[in-house]
């Protein structure tokens, strides 16, 4: 099976996203309720690994943290745009997760990517869209912003291809330790 880590978005800012899905011509759009901020992909791997990846996940110790969508942008360039996405204002709390689950998963024997690490929710895959429509879509989103919220929790998901694209299964959620901030947060 597929795996990833990843953390998963509140509803709200999936109907954000929901909202954002429109105006380019031949992009493949996410599904809204698939939205996350992908933290590593793992490719394929067997059921035994899965289990013992999930065990080493659950050892990492990190704060909660907040985060908010913040712009759109591009993968690819202008002559060949790729991923349409949503960014990520990232906070020190973010990279050093995504650092910490890099380490775990390398230790387990996982050959992940090399590129650094730029957190996003992928909006659309875009394939034969004209690039106006895209630069006149990046423009008139420009501005697009979301509430901060607090991250408490990371999961290790499986993704199985099917009818209709793919289908997000959590295997194993992982508690990130609760802060000060986080306190006050739910206070008010």
């Amino acid at each position: 099976m597929r795996l990833f880590v990843a953390i998963d978005l509140p509803e709200d800012f999936k109907q954000q996203i929901a909202a954002l899905q429109s105006g380019i011509p031949d992009a493949y759009w996410s599904k809204p309720e698939n939205a996350h901020i992908t933290l590593n992909f793992l490719g394929e791997i067997n059921q035994a690994d899965m289990l013992d990846i999930g065990l080493a996940l659950g050892k990492i110790k990190a704060p909660s943290f907040s985060f908010s969508l913040d712009s759109v942008g591009i993968f690819g360039n202008s002559k060949r745009p790729r991923i349409l996405w949503a960014g990520i204002r990232s906070t020190p709390e973010l990279v050093a997760l995504q650092q910490k689950t890099t380490n775990v998963l390398s230790r387990c024997g996982i050959k992940l990517e090399e590129r650094r690490f730029r957190p996003h929710v992928t909006l659309a895959r875009i394939h034969n869209s004209p690039y106006e429509r895209v630069r006149s879509y990046l423009t008139d989103h420009a501005l697009f912003k979301s509430r901060s919220v607090q991250s408490t929790c990371f999961t290790l998901y499986s993704s199985r291809l099917g009818h209709g694209g793919p289908h997000y299964e959590e295997e194993f959620t992982f508690d990130l330790e609760a802060t000060h901030v986080a306190a006050d947060l739910q206070e008010s």
